[in-house]
């Protein structure tokens, strides 16, 4: 869950920050569709971190 949840984060991150050196290109066709995909997939990357983070920490802790 910790190496699914970094590279959704990484996705998302790519797919957010891709205009800035392709001049305004997109993934998706729609700059909106690829704001709404940067952002579900950042989010959703943090949480997957976030709770493989607290399942090693409760593993480890008893």
């Amino acid at each position: 869950m910790l190496v699914l949840g970094a590279a959704m984060l990484v996705i998302g991150v790519y797919v957010a920050v891709r205009p800035l050196w392709t001049h305004n290109a997109t993934v998706t066709g729609a700059r909106w569709l690829d704001m709404a995909f940067a952002i579900v997939f950042i989010l959703r990357g943090v949480i997957n971190i976030r709770v493989a983070m607290s399942r090693r920490r409760a593993l480890t802790h008893g």
